[in-house]
This record gives C-alpha cells, structure tokens and sequence, in this order.
C-alpha cells in the first residue's frame, strides 16, 4: 500500500437509483457501510427536466439546466429519428469541478460519466451515442477520448462489454475502474453505472430485474472501496456516491406533434417535417414546446395557439398533467428558450414522432419504455440521493433534502475549490 498524502475524491453515479431505493440500499452491506460513516440526504429533488444528461450537468457545475444549456439529453432535429446526444463537454456552459480538479494538479479519470466527451480528463472512456448510419462507437470514442487508455482497457476488457446491454456495460466499467485504479492512481474519479436504468426502462420501474441490478451495484461499490483501500490509505480519500433521478412506470405514449400536424402547425412531406410553426421536443415524462425561431408571430397567433394546447390538455386520452410558460418553466431551471413546457401524468410519456397521436406502451415498436423520467423532480417516485464519506466528511450527518445543483458547490469545497456563482448552496452540515 502506497502512502502519498494526495488528495483523491471519487464520484459514484448510479444512474436512476432513487429514493424509493432507499429502505432495500440501507440494508445491503457495502450501501450501508458508506452511509453509516458518512452523511446522507435521502430526499434529493433532481432537475427540470430530469433526465441524465442535465442532471449530471447540473451535479458538476451546481447550475440548473437553463444556466448550463444541457436542457435534454438530445438536440432539436425534426427530422432524425435517433437526434444527436449533447455528450461533449464543450456544450456544457459553465464551470465544472473538473476544471477545479485540474485546477489543484489532481490525475483525473472518467468512466462512462455523461457529457465529458472531449474533456481535458487524463484517462477518459466517454459516454457517446451513436446516431447516424456512418457512426462507429469505437472511432467515436477514441475522437473524444483518452485513445491510448482506451485502446489499453478496451484490449484487456472488451470481451466484457456487449454494446451497451446490461449488467455487461457496467462489468465493463468495473474492470476499467479496478485496473486504472491499481495502474494509474488518479485523484479524482467519475464513475457512472446504468444498470438500474437500463432495467427500469425494459422492465419496469419495481420488480425482481430491479433488485437484482441494486444487488450488484452494492458488489460494485464494495469492490471499489476495496481497490481504493489496496491503493493507498483512505486518509486522505472522500467518497460520493449519489444518484440523478428515478423512474415512474409508463402506460401510455403520446405524440403532441401528431396534433400539431393534423392543425397545421407542422408541415410534413414523405413523412419528413418540411416546415413548421410550432413543434415539441421529448423530455420522456414531460416535453417542451418550441416556436420556429426564423418566423415573425402575431398576437393572434399566440391566442389560437394558446386556445390550441388548452384544448390538448382537456384530451384526457392525452395524459397532459400541466402546462408551464416559459417564464415558469424558467423558474423551474428547463430551457427559457422553449414556448411552454407540458408535464405528463404518471404513467404518460411523449415521443416526437408524427403517425398516431396515442400509444400503448405494450403495443409499441417505436421507444419502448415501461418506466421513464424526465418528470417534474417534484415527483416523489422521482427523488434521488447523495451519500458521502471519508476526509472532511462529518459521520452521521443527514440532510432532510437538498437539490441536485446543491451537489455542485459542495463537491467543490470538497476537492477544496469553489466554481464561483451557482444555483446551487453548500450544504455545509454535512462537513466537519
């Protein structure tokens, strides 16, 4: 064991692990071990919308998604029926505890950690989509990677990973974590795992695939715990292991843009969209609105329009919970550039599609999902969690609920930084 004094903090994301997650975690060995030492918030709101790549946006720069652009996870594009992932770093409008974790000359690595693609990270396997017919994940991943590690992990532990199938993927990441940390010693690590999220989209939000995929991130964390102690002491080492959101279950989809063609909002021709005044934009349990920026509207536009989307929401078939303004959408933390933002009931989702105007999920072959996010973070079925441990760390801390965005100033305080004005406060209680 090694013994060198530097500062390491390793961040932990399990993907869509919530708090309802919480009383089954608490009991597993490794999950338990980390709160009992640590502190704890079992009631953490996410993001606006509340969908993976905001929300890790949101947990490195402590801004809300408006403040750091990263609003969806994919761009606005009509006429792709797979739009491209907001995965680089370079999109991200603000500063990130990376930035400060190289501010401080720390080794950095990144496993798999959404919208770092591209990022000055000493040893990075980024998270890419591929979207187009000509993408290769391999050439993708090697352009906005760290090609030589990459090339290193991949010859020693591809044969793991199949695609992106789960718990394969995340088998893949563990092997990658252990070897990196066992080889390279970084000070900081971003790990993300999607195996529960994986699961709750094909299986449901409850259920047996569930509890098994939380049993096997409590492996994973006990394992890395244990490569960390191996490595050099904890003394100087903090811990964070947190969640983004949750999942509901879903039902029903619906496709608003149907009804914006069938009103004339939306010109289609050979299916493609040729033109438009108005179109949505999938959040899953929630969608925006957004207005052509290159047209001039009338008043009276605004008023049929409105009269329009009034109408939708009466459509009980529909699933419409609520509509938001812009400015309230704002408030929220969602895109301000967006007309409107319309937040399903439980068990609705939306997709972008242009054929049917409802769904069954069980029926569909377009993105089948029987559980989703993307909800109002409000939703209690949607909280997630924050946990932490180790130098600095206050033991038996607990916070009775914070914001994602809070995580930001205070991981930063944490590698002993700041990243200036944020949405987020310091949720000082958990410190020594």
């Amino acid at each position: 064991m090694e013994k060198n004094g530097r500062r390491r903090v390793v961040m932990i994301s399990l993907d869509a692990v919530g708090k309802r997650d919480m009383e089954y975690l608490l009991n597993k060995p490794n999950f338990k071990k980390i709160v009992e030492n640590g502190a704890f918030c079992g009631n953490v709101s996410s993001v606006y919308p509340s969908l993976t790549y905001p929300a890790h946006s949101s947990i490195v720069t402590g801004m809300t998604p408006d403040h750091h652009r990263i609003v969806t996870n994919t761009k606005l594009q009509p006429n792709n029926k797979t739009p491209d992932w907001r995965y680089k770093e370079k999109y991200i409008q603000a500063k990130t505890i990376v930035d400060i974790a190289k501010e401080k000359g720390m080794k950095t690595a990144a496993f798999l950690w959404p919208v770092m693609a591209g990022a000055k990270i000493d040893y990075n396997i980024p998270e890419v989509m591929c979207t187009r017919p000509y993408h290769n994940q391999v050439l993708l991943c090697l352009k906005n990677g760290t090609p030589k590690f990459l090339l290193e992990v991949n010859n020693k532990f591809g044969h793991i990973r199949k695609g992106i199938s789960q718990p394969a993927l995340d088998d893949f990441v563990t092997a990658s974590v252990e070897y990196t940390i066992d080889k390279y010693d970084p000070d900081f690590m971003l790990i993300h795992f999607t195996d529960v999220d994986t699961n709750r989209h094909d299986y449901g939000a409850t259920g047996k695939e569930i509890t098994a995929a939380l049993d096997r991130h409590d492996e994973r964390l006990g394992n890395i715990l244990k490569w960390l102690e191996k490595k050099r002491p904890m003394d100087d080492t903090t811990v964070i292991v947190l969640g983004d959101h949750c999942q509901i279950d879903a039902h029903t989809i619906t496709y608003l843009n149907k009804a914006f063609v069938d009103k004339g909002y939306i010109t289609l021709k050979n299916g493609k969209v040729t033109d438009y005044k108005a179109i949505t934009k999938t959040c899953d349990g929630s969608t925006y609105v957004y207005l052509n920026p290159k047209k001039t509207y009338t008043e009276k536009f605004y008023d049929e329009f409105i009269d329009f989307l009034n109408e939708l929401k009466k459509n009980e078939a529909l699933g419409i919970e609520e509509i938001y303004t812009s400015d309230e959408a704002k408030e929220m933390g969602a895109d301000s550039d967006c007309f409107c933002m319309i937040e399903g009931k439980e068990g609705f989702y939306f997709l972008d599609n242009y054929d049917v105007l409802t769904e069954s999920v069980n029926e569909t072959k377009n993105h089948k999902m029987l559980a989703i996010h993307g909800c109002l973070p409000t939703k209690e079925l949607n909280k997630t969690f924050f946990a932490a441990f180790g130098k600095g760390i206050k033991k038996g801390a607990r916070v009775s609920e914070m914001h994602l965005w809070d995580e930001g100033p205070t991981i930063a305080k944490i590698l002993g930084g700041s990243l200036g004005r944020t949405d987020g406060k310091l949720i000082e209680e958990i410190f020594e």
